[in-house]
Order: structure tokens, then C-alpha cells, then sequence
């Protein structure tokens, strides 16, 4: 039996519009395989998960993107909070944490923090941070600091939004020391870094990159 005219029309127009629909389609999905540009989106977009380590995920053009793991996984939290600092961190877990309060017998002059790898008598890495409640800081205390560090270590630092300089303070003896200095809502706040080689440096990098004012 042939086809009727109406028929063959509407059998023209079916093929036409899945044609249409599958050109889209692939249109659709080069756009979208495009935008991937993560571990995140392509997991998301439905790609498949290599059993690897670090995972990876590959989208059907042949892109491979790899799961990138946190420098801090697996590290501890620590969280400061006295007399007006407040202040959330992360930190190794092969580290140990403390404080120490220095008062005048009313109030606290100084509010300071330790994270230290090794006995606390003779650590062989220490961060330590202060802060002084009880004194107004301006800009000229970041330029009295930056005058005694080493000029070719000088740099801009900023810890969680707050600016200011880091440097190596240079102390006859065995006190020299990485320190970086801000100035949170009026008030100095410095972190210092002993023993002050490249290795802790870098450590003391990676604790302060994690640092939360509240």
C-alpha cells in the first residue's frame, strides 16, 4: 500500500525534528563538556570516577581533571578566644597547642598562643602569636617593626584580610625569627616563626593561610 501525501509528510517532519533534537543534543553537550573546567563539574556533569589517588574524573572529549586534596586534610582544629581575640585555625596534627596570659595584676597585657612541634622546652618548630589588648597600634608600629627586620626579607603579608608586613627580625644570638605583623581593629597582632628556616617558614605559611577572625 503506498503512502498517502499527509503521511509522507509527517514522516518527513518526525525524521526532520529527531534530527534536530540529536544535532541540539550534541551542541548541548560540546557546550557543557566545555565548561568543565574541575574534579567538582565533572563529577557533577555525571562523568565517570577513576578509582585513583588523588580520584580522577574524564568527560567524553578526553579531558581529565584530578581531585585536588587540601594541604590542611587531616589537620586539627584550634580556636583562640581572649580578652577580645578571637581567632579559628587548623594545625598539624603532629603539633601541640597552648597559651599564655601575661597580666599587670588587673588586666591582661598580653595575649599569646603556641603551636609547636617537639617538647615545649625545646621545640623544633614554634609558632607563636600575640596580641596586645591594651595598646593602640597605628601604621607607625608596622614601620617601627619593618625597621628591624633584614630590608631583603621585607615583604607585604596579609593574614585573613587584615594587611601589614613579615620579615626575618635579625637578634644576635639564637632569637632570630620570621614575624609577621597586622593591625586587627586597633590593636598588634604578630605571628613569628622559630627556628627561621625555609621549612617552617612554609609551615607557618600554610597555619596562618587557614587563620578565621570572628
Amino acid at each position: 500500500m503506498m503512502m498517502s501525501r499527509n503521511t509522507k509528510l509527517i514522516a518527513v517532519f518526525i525524521a526532520m525534528l529527531i534530527v534536530g533534537v540529536l544535532i541540539w543534543q550534541t551542541k548541548n553537550n560540546a557546550k557543557i563538556i566545555h565548561s568543565i573546567n574541575s574534579f567538582e563539574e565533572c563529577v557533577a556533569a555525571g562523568y565517570p570516577i577513576r578509582e585513583s589517588y588523588p580520584e580522577r574524573c574524564s568527560t567524553s572529549d578526553g579531558k581529565t581533571f584530578t581531585r585536588q586534596i587540601s594541604q590542611t586534610e587531616g589537620w586539627q582544629e584550634q580556636t583562640f578566644n581572649e580578652v577580645g581575640l578571637a581567632v579559628s585555625f587548623k594545625m598539624p596534627p603532629d603539633t601541640t597547642f597552648r597559651k599564655e596570659m601575661a597580666d599587670d595584676g588587673t588586666r591582661v597585657r598580653v595575649a599569646s598562643f603556641y603551636v609547636e612541634k617537639g617538647h615545649t622546652d625545646n621545640p623544633t618548630y614554634q609558632l607563636y602569636a600575640v596580641y596586645q589588648p591594651l595598646e593602640d597600634a597605628t601604621e607607625k608600629d608596622l614601620d617601627r617593626i619593618k625597621t628591624g627586620m633584614n630590608p631583603d626579607t621585607v615583604k607585604a603579608a596579609s593574614i585573613d584580610g587584615y594587611d601589614g608586613v613579615e620579615g626575618l627580625i635579625e637578634i644576635s644570638g639564637p632569637k632570630n625569627h620570621y614575624s609577621m605583623a597586622i593591625i586587627k581593629d586597633g590593636k598588634l597582632f604578630t605571628v613569628s616563626t622559630w627556628p627561621p628556616t625555609q621549612e617552617s617558614k612554609e609551615l607557618t605559611d600554610k597555619i596562618v593561610a587557614t587563620f578565621d577572625f570572628k
